[in-house]
């Protein structure tokens, strides 16, 4: 899982550059806004599971902390305030937490080696916008 919590740190250059400017925008979004210090950005990368969400956010996007609910159940909604379909290269979810302005930015791209889990549940509940 590639990890932004510095916002003003040079991006890495392997990134691809349609990635990279999503993550351009987004980080220039969070500094306009004067959130780049309660913004974390996450990059969903290849075999990342629920244990790297767990380890790089303390949350999994499988659990749903309020209805204390699993992906699966007839009740489940994500954990997350927010998701949407980024056209031809997968999804964002914004994940808010307390109510300072702290969120994380997830982008996850619909690209072989992301968890299956995952995608199937962002296909459920984030299907296009």
């Amino acid at each position: 899982m590639f990890s932004i919590t510095n916002l003003h740190a040079e991006l890495p250059a392997e990134i691809d550059p349609f990635t990279r400017k999503l993550l351009t925008d987004r980080i220039r979004d969070a500094i306009v806004c004067g959130l780049a210090e309660m913004t974390h950005i996450l990059l969903v990368e290849r075999d990342d599971g629920e244990g790297d969400f767990l380890g790089e956010a303390a949350f999994s996007p499988f659990y749903n902390p309020l209805s204390e609910t699993r992906f699966g159940h007839p009740d489940f909604e994500p954990p997350w305030c927010w998701s949407g379909r980024i056209e031809h290269w997968g999804w964002e979810a914004i994940h808010t937490v307390g109510n300072g302005g702290f969120a994380f930015v997830i982008l996850i791209p619909d690209a072989e080696g992301i968890d299956l889990k995952l995608l199937t549940m962002l296909r459920e509940f984030a299907p296009c916008s």
